[in-house]
C-alpha cells in the first residue's frame, strides 16, 4: 500500500531512544502511513538508551497526521521543536515521559491534565498544565503517558483508532515475536565455569541489547493487552 499518511517522531539532542523506537515499532505499522524521525538538522542525536537519525527536517514535514514527542533530557529547552507544534495541526498528538513538558512549553497544554514523568510535574505546572497520577491520558486528540512500557500502550491507542482491534492484536504479536527473538544475555555461571570458558576462547561477551530490545524487554503482559474501545478520532481540521 502506498503511504498517503505521515507520523513523525520527533527527535533531539537527549532524547529517549527507547521511547522513540516503542512508538516507532507500532506507528510504523499503521496502514498506509510513512514514518519519519524529525527534527532540526539532519543526522544522529543521543541521548538516554542510544542514538537516533533525523532523517527530515522540520521545514519539510508541514502536514503531518501523527505526531510522536518521546521524552529524554532538556524537552522544554526546544524553542525550533514548540514553535513546530504549535505550527502543524495533526489528527493525533503523542508524548510520553517529559515530552509532556514540550507540549506544555509550546502552549499546548493550557490547563489541561496530562501524563508525564514523576519528575515532570513542576515543569508542567510552570506552562500551565497539570500533571495527572494516571500513567496514561487520552485527553481527544491528544494522548500522554508516563513513559517506559506505557509508550506502547498510547501509541496503541492510535493503532485502534485507524485499524480497530485486527490492527491492534496484529501489533501485539508482533511485538511478542521480537521480544522471544531478541538476544538474552547467557545464565549466570560460576567464577571457574567462566574462567575456563575465557581461556578456551569460548566465553565470548553477551550481546548488548539495542533500544528496542530494552524496550520490548520492558514490557508486561498488561503493557501488550486490550487498550479499550477505539477514542473518536477527531476531525481533519486542515
Amino acid at each position: 500500500m502506498e503511504a498517503s499518511s505521515t507520523t513523525a517522531i520527533i527527535a533531539y539532542q537527549g532524547v529517549s531512544a527507547d521511547e522513540a523506537e516503542i512508538f516507532r515499532f507500532v506507528l510504523s505499522q499503521l496502514p498506509g502511513f510513512r514514518t519519519v524521525t524529525v527534527g532540526t538538522a539532519l543526522g544522529q542525536v543521543a541521548g538516554p538508551g542510544g542514538v537516533q537519525t533525523i532523517d527530515a527536517t522540520l521545514d519539510e514535514v508541514n502536514a503531518p497526521d501523527v505526531v510522536a514527542v518521546p521524552g529524554g533530557v532538556g524537552t522544554d529547552r526546544q524553542p525550533e521543536l514548540a514553535a513546530w507544534l504549535r505550527r502543524v495541526s495533526p489528527r493525533w498528538l503523542l508524548a510520553s515521559s517529559t515530552g509532556s513538558a514540550l507540549l506544555a512549553a509550546a502552549g499546548l497544554l493550557d490547563d489541561a491534565t496530562a501524563a508525564t514523568h514523576w519528575l515532570a510535574g513542576p515543569l508542567l505546572e510552570h506552562y500551565g498544565a497539570h500533571a495527572s497520577h494516571d500513567r496514561l491520558v487520552v485527553d481527544g486528540r491528544l494522548i500522554t503517558c508516563s513513559g517506559g512500557p506505557t509508550v506502547f500502550r498510547a501509541a496503541l491507542v492510535v493503532a485502534r483508532a485507524y485499524g480497530g482491534s485486527d490492527l491492534v492484536a496484529q501489533i501485539t504479536a508482533s511485538a511478542v515475536t521480537a521480544r522471544e527473538q531478541r538476544p538474552r544475555p547467557p545464565r549466570h555461571r560460576g567464577f571457574w565455569s567462566r574462567l575456563g570458558g575465557a581461556v578456551r576462547g569460548h566465553d565470548p561477551a553477551p550481546p548488548e541489547l539495542g533500544p528496542l530490545d530494552r524496550a520490548l524487554d520492558d514490557l508486561g503482559p498488561l503493557d501488550l493487552g486490550p487498550v479499550g474501545p477505539p477514542p473518536v478520532a477527531p476531525p481533519d481540521r486542515r
